[in-house]
């Protein structure tokens, strides 16, 4: 997937449409099962007062797919600029 496609898709979507789920934690999921071990280590690299930056885009866009991208857009997400990484605010 390119990054401008990732980046139209979350800002194009609304969050929270599937209902009461725990967003994190499918978001969390999601990417475990999609990035290999080897290429993100730890899902989460870090923690700021409100935000949790995920892995960096770049070892995320070879693993997922439209249908991936537009999950994690319900979740929320978002290409954090300053960081080059996912991130969530919680």
């Amino acid at each position: 997937m390119a990054r401008e496609t990732l980046r139209k898709i979350f800002f194009d979507e609304e969050p929270y449409k599937s209902g009461p789920i725990d967003y994190e934690m499918k978001a969390l999921n999601l990417l475990r099962n999609k990035i290999p071990y080897d290429v993100c280590k730890s899902i989460i690299g870090g923690a700021g007062h409100d935000e949790i930056y995920l892995c960096d885009v770049d070892e995320v866009l070879p693993y997922i797919n439209e249908e991936d991208a537009l999950i994690l857009a319900d979740c929320n997400l978002f290409i954090d600029e300053d960081n080059d990484c996912l991130s969530m605010y919680v």
